[in-house]
């Protein structure tokens, strides 16, 4: 994979990121606690509980239809956790992270570990259309927008991981970022997952309760990813093709509904100035930033219809064209 170099031959990517803030403030903020993180888990969990009550209460009605999508909010948010466990800052503790990480891997059917790896180039590569294996670069039009939204290349790319994981012939993007030294854990984590979802339809097949799968489950997975879809496009598509924070992602100002959802991950432009600062701490880190969010060198999008907006009035025009180009106080307001 070959880096987008400047005039001089440098990597932008292998510079390193300012901080934020100074330094005995960010440590203050670096600190990991379980207790958050169980908080935010158990609470999603019966979030989770009670919509799938919800289900069942409309069984065989047509309220049954927005109670799955209600319950596949649920589960496709799934991921924030899984995200930020696979940072390993959610819990303090390390097999707290790896295996709340690969529970939630498992219900959206995405392997935790192989996230975790391509999650870092994400990281490391912020929108370099080669490295960056996140990056969903600005659609030309309505129809490629509508298709990032209701995931054309999402549902491919899931299926092939878990089919290439499972054979273990990973195409080149997947080469760059796995280690060669944990590909065949990766091979075993998409084994045991295809091995463990082909069990649960064997057993809800001969039971009879396949319906129970699909409405529990399957169905509410796939109706609702395009929230998530939604969420996620919000956080880097139409920003620059650059290796500067301040430009290349986007903070989006929310209600706490998806804040709690989506655990902070709206204050993503803060998520990617210091990763390291776990998820209970990216409003504090949000709110102690010098300025105003407003008056801020980075883009904040107050609230995801506002985020949209730019993102369609700019269709076509390119990476780096929802990035206000009149000052470098890169904020939107209502």
């Amino acid at each position: 994979m070959k880096p987008m170099l400047t005039t001089d031959d440098v990597d932008p990517w292998a510079r390193q990121p300012k901080p934020p803030l100074p330094r005995k403030e960010l440590k203050a903020l670096q600190k990991r606690r379980n207790a958050p993180a169980l908080r935010y888990l158990i609470s999603h969990l019966v979030v989770g509980a009670l919509t799938t009550a919800l289900v069942a209460l409309s069984w065989a009605t047509w309220w049954m239809i927005p109670a799955m999508f209600v319950q596949g909010i649920v589960l496709v948010f799934l991921f924030a956790p899984m995200h930020e466990c696979t940072h390993g800052t959610a819990f303090r503790t390390r097999w707290l992270n790896s295996t709340v990480a690969t529970f939630c891997g498992l219900v959206m059917m995405r392997p935790a570990l192989y996230f975790r790896y391509r999650h870092a180039a994400h990281h490391s590569y912020t929108q370099d259309p080669q490295r960056d294996p996140d990056q969903v670069p600005m659609p030309d039009g309505l129809a490629g927008y509508l298709g990032e939204v209701f995931g054309m290349e999402f549902w491919p790319k899931m299926i092939g991981t878990l089919y290439r994981g499972f054979t273990g012939r990973f195409n080149e993007r997947e080469q760059f970022f796995l280690p060669e030294s944990q590909r065949p854990r990766v091979v075993w984590e998409a084994r045991l997952m295809v091995g463990f979802y082909v069990a649960v339809v064997v057993a809800t097949a001969l039971t009879g309760t396949w319906p129970v799968l699909l409405a529990l489950w399957i169905v509410p997975r796939v109706i609702a990813e395009p929230t998530l879809r939604l969420v996620r496009m919000a956080e880097h598509t139409g920003m620059a093709e650059g290796a500067d924070p301040l430009t290349n992602t986007r903070t989006t100002l929310t209600n706490p509904v998806i804040r709690f959802l989506y655990w902070n991950m709206p204050y993503h432009a803060e998520h990617h100035m210091a990763p390291s600062v776990p998820f209970h701490n990216l409003a504090r880190l949000h709110r102690e930033l010098p300025g105003e969010p407003e008056r801020r060198g980075y883009v904040v999008s107050r609230g995801y219809v506002r985020a949209h907006r730019e993102i369609l009035e700019n269709l076509g025009n390119g990476a780096g064209s929802t990035v206000p180009s009149t000052t470098s106080v890169a904020a939107t307001t209502s």
